[in-house]
């Protein structure tokens, strides 16, 4: 009889165990961390894939993090590229900024501080997508976060964006 007493309890702790843990792995942090970078992203964006080793010998690498939305009754993908590739010696014919921005609605550039970093930043918000891309040189690389989402689900793609930004560290 007197295990029966302590059934009921046992039970109750165990499925309280199993909800907090549910709780936490759901609303965490998850940390990417590879090579030379280290970074912060919720539990809610899922690491999709991972390509070279973020280190010295690396002249590419990137990982790719997503999130599903509801939109319009479909599901729509949002999109969070972080990548490394090494500074080439020569000319590369890109388009001025400025350029990007006159030719885009809604657009702006900006330079900002990422830690002890110097960035530029430019994003364009249009009626059904949003982007921003930061971009960081440090030493013989380059390093560019990026976001590429459907408008309605920009608030929490740049929550995680700026989570990664916060928790940037390159050494």
């Amino acid at each position: 009889m007197d295990k029966e007493r302590f059934l009921l309890p046992a039970i109750i702790i165990v499925v309280l165990l199993v909800i907090v843990v549910v709780a936490v792995s759901v609303t965490g942090n998850s940390t990417f961390q590879t090579g030379n970078v280290t970074f912060e992203y919720p539990n809610s964006w899922n690491q999709e894939q991972s390509i070279g080793s973020f280190n010295d010998q690396s002249l590419y690498s990137s990982v790719t993090l997503t999130r599903d939305f509801q939109s319009n009754n479909q599901t729509i993908t949002a999109f969070i590229v972080f990548q490394m590739q090494i500074t080439t010696q020569g000319v590369l014919q890109l388009p001025s900024t400025g350029s990007i921005v006159t030719n885009s609605t809604n657009s702006t550039v900006a330079t900002s501080n990422i830690g002890e970093f110097k960035a530029t930043q430019l994003g364009n918000i249009g009626p059904e997508t949003a982007q921003k891309v930061t971009i960081i040189q440090k030493d013989n690389f380059y390093y560019t976060i990026q976001y590429i989402c459907p408008t309605s689900a920009l608030n929490e793609t740049t929550d995680a964006y700026n989570m990664i930004l916060n928790s940037l560290k390159l050494s």
